[in-house]
């Protein structure tokens, strides 16, 4: 058999030659079907837009609680992942009276961030950015990963000498990290007392503390020491 005069099974503009384009591109959505549309949309622009829709939501929620709404935060506590209470209510009301609290407009803030959650992780950083947040209470993992961006304040520094002593027993060292810009660590700082180990603290417990190991942090940028340290005499074992 000659090859030369046999003939190919494809034309050259067959679908084969032509260069590829893996990329459904704005100009080919004309010729979808609806279907097939509501598709791209997912597929391409629903992620996204969900994302700008809940930092846009929670923007407009800061913007109305600091500047229309007269309510005031009195404390605000951020459980993260594994380190929670189960009786969140309770421990609401609870703080209400100790704090003195009569005023509908005063609150104590308890919530809770699954970071698994994308969400829940651009809620905290949006948070933690405006100042909202005043305590942390992190499982070991979080409490690694936040002390390496510098939430925490030196409890050596901050806490009354006596405050401090109470609860030297307990204290868990952690380190800011230095990163670059593809968040490879290049500077490693020393250890400090970020946290205390509240694992087994009497009313952490009492509110349905979680057994797993739970860290409370104070946040850097809180304006709220004095509120804050009021809750370090709330929770020790004899308030």
């Amino acid at each position: 058999m000659n090859i030369e005069d046999k003939k190919t099974a494809l034309d050259d503009d067959s679908l084969l030659y032509q260069k590829r384009d893996d990329s459904l591109g704005k100009k080919d959505t004309s010729n979808l079907t609806r279907k097939q549309k509501v598709q791209y949309f997912k597929d391409y622009y629903l992620k996204a837009l969900l994302v700008v829709i809940a930092v846009l939501i929670l923007a407009g929620a800061l913007i109305y609680n600091m500047f229309f709404r007269h309510q005031v935060d009195v404390l605000h506590i951020a459980f993260i992942n594994g380190a929670y209470v189960s009786d969140t209510d309770t421990m609401q009301n609870d703080l209400r009276d100790y704090y003195e609290l009569t005023s509908k407009d005063e609150y104590i803030s308890l919530d809770y961030y699954n970071l698994d959650d994308y969400t829940a992780q651009m809620k905290l950083s949006t948070f933690l950015g405006a100042r909202v947040i005043d305590l942390m209470v992190c499982d070991e993992e979080s409490f690694a990963q936040y002390s390496a961006l510098g939430c925490f304040a030196d409890l050596s520094e901050i806490l009354p000498a006596d405050v401090y002593a109470q609860y030297k027993d307990q204290i868990v060292m952690g380190h800011e990290e230095e990163t670059d810009e593809n968040f490879n660590v290049i500077k490693t700082y020393p250890d400090k007392p970020y946290g205390i180990d509240i694992t087994d603290n009497a009313v952490y417990r009492q509110y349905g503390g979680s057994e797993k190991k739970s860290i409370l942090g104070i946040v850097a940028s809180t304006e709220r020491l004095e509120n804050v340290m009021k809750f370090f005499t709330y929770i020790s074992d004899t308030p």
